[in-house]
């Protein structure tokens, strides 16, 4: 076994400091400030909208990329053992606040420092246990580890959230994960050793004027596109104000960390052209993960899945994430096919998993149809974030990699998702209003089939001794629902049809990208950056 630098009691094996490291890492991964899982009964219980789920949600991430630049030096003047402690603790506090407080302006609050703090644990596990995974320190190995552990988390969260809310109430969620963490904080106590450092908190050295700057910025971003279709987009003061602030706001940061002697952030990552390429086909990744979204449209609304089922889902794409791994460990190890093969071979994934969904999505598809498909999103997904992960850090200074991963993780992981779903769902909503106007303009009493399914209804209704002006109710209500499923469901093959255009133009293309100049791709090794 390699031989790892865990912070162990004298007399504790390696092995167990291992699971250790995993029984902290277990909840973190789950852990959020608000859960997409439990969407519905949070909405019905509370009475809140959708995208106050959803803000907290993205809040989280924006609060893990505010962190990661200040890791180090908060690293710097605390012992694993005090900061772990630290964070769990105070993570458990504010997922009890997430549990009681039914003011969603709170939540999104504690949201983003929940994801704040699961940054530093995070990357201690990561420092911990890199070379567990990858004795030589190698990248891609590492990758192809961590990035199926973290993800599968993320799905595996969804899919309990939905159940424990189904069957029990939405706060089960978070007195889960803070079971875990409690349990987490005892094999902390208990395994590792304790240390005294000198406690001298570097307030001149953390940039607090640059971090306030982009997280207004990146919250506000997240608010506009979150609420965009709620609020009537510029109708709302807010959005307004916001849209308004942004430019300054980010003017403001750049010009801080250009004159700044030691910046928050280096801003010359983004002079690299391997760094911006990297960037742009994440954010494509992200994009055409996104389309998750009209799958859960179509389980709701055409053939009825319940919460739980449609969360469920989400667990398919689990083997695709290992699957994915699989191939770029052996890939980067192997070193005998170029780059830009990995990467079109991703992107076909995508194009199959589009072409099954539009040819295969009708009334009558059945839940499983849709297995193959998500796989092949996890399969690419993961292939493609393991590839850029490592490509874009290729001739980057080492002193740049944590600009790199504060980067890496705005535009992945908040950015990317927060405009890509509001792309989408605006998009859908804007075609489900266009079909329902094209097949309303046809749908007279002169139409044979329209006529015949109005009758039937009509009849139906008689049947089941409603009076004749109750059933005609009735019956015009059962056509408007079959009109709105109808248009629904032309919208949502549109929508696909149009991604699976610009996928299969990616996919072709990115055959042809020279990426690297030669066959074999640099090793490049791990580092304090690792996202």
């Amino acid at each position: 076994m390699v031989k790892l630098n865990l912070p162990l009691r004298p007399w504790v094996p390696q092995w167990l400091g291992i699971v250790t490291m995993f029984v902290l890492m277990f909840p973190i991964i789950m852990l959020n400030g608000t859960y997409t899982g439990s969407m519905l009964e949070v909405s019905s219980t509370l009475g809140i909208l959708s995208e106050d789920i959803t803000m907290g949600y993205y809040a989280a991430a924006a609060g893990m990329a505010v962190a990661y630049p200040i890791i180090p030096k908060i690293r710097a003047i605390a012992t694993p053992k005090t900061m772990l402690l630290t964070d769990l603790i105070l993570q458990i506090f504010l997922s009890y606040i997430c549990a009681q407080v039914g003011n969603m302006d709170i939540t999104i609050i504690c949201s983003f420092f929940i994801g704040f703090l699961k940054a530093f644990i995070m990357l201690e596990f990561i420092i911990q246990v890199r070379p567990f995974f990858s004795p030589k320190n190698v990248r891609s190995e590492f990758y192809a580890y961590f990035y199926p552990i973290v993800f599968s988390g993320g799905q595996i969260s969804m899919a309990l959230t939905a159940q424990l809310a189904y069957y029990y109430q939405w706060q089960y969620m978070y007195y889960f994960t803070i079971l875990l963490m409690l349990i987490a904080i005892i094999f902390i106590l208990l395994f590792f050793r304790y240390a005294k450092r000198p406690m001298r908190i570097p307030y001149k050295e953390i940039d607090g004027r640059s971090m306030f700057i982009i997280a207004a910025t990146l919250l506000f971003s997240i608010y506009i596109f979150t609420y965009g279709k709620t609020l009537d987009w510029f109708s709302s003061p807010k959005i307004r104000i916001y849209t308004i602030a942004i430019p300054i706001l980010i003017y403001l940061f750049i010009h801080r960390q250009r004159t700044q002697e030691k910046p928050y952030v280096s801003l010359k990552p983004l002079h690299h052209h391997k760094s911006i390429i990297g960037y742009t086909f994440m954010v494509l990744v992200m994009f055409f993960s996104a389309s998750s979204s009209l799958i859960t449209n179509y389980l709701n609304s055409i053939i009825r899945v319940d919460s739980v089922h449609a969360n469920s889902l989400s667990l398919v794409l689990i083997p695709g994430f290992i699957v994915g791994a699989i191939i770029c460990f052996w890939w980067f190890r192997w070193q005998r096919w170029r780059f830009r093969y990995l990467i079109s071979g991703g992107m076909f994934c995508y194009v199959i998993y589009l072409v099954i969904l539009y040819f295969g999505i009708t009334p009558y598809s059945t839940y499983e149809m849709l297995y193959f498909p998500v796989f092949l999103r996890g399969l690419g997904m993961m292939t493609l974030f393991i590839a850029f992960g490592v490509y874009v850090v290729e001739d980057l200074d080492p002193k740049l990699m944590l600009s790199n991963a504060f980067f890496l993780i705005s535009l992945r992981s908040v950015l990317a998702p927060a405009i890509s779903a509001s792309f989408f769902s605006n998009l859908l909503y804007y075609l489900q209003i266009k079909g329902m106007n094209t097949l309303s303009e046809h749908m007279t009493i002169t139409n044979p089939l329209a006529s015949s399914h109005y009758a039937q209804a009509m009849n139906s209704a008689l049947a089941q001794g409603h009076g004749y002006d109750e059933a005609s109710q009735l019956a015009a209500n059962n056509f408007y629902s079959t009109l709105q499923q109808q248009s629904l469901l032309l919208g949502i093959k549109t929508v696909i049809g149009y991604l699976l255009i610009a996928a299969l133009v990616i996919a072709v293309v990115s055959a042809f990208i020279p990426f690297h100049k030669t066959l074999k791709v640099a090793v490049v090794k791990t580092g304090d950056d690792m996202v």
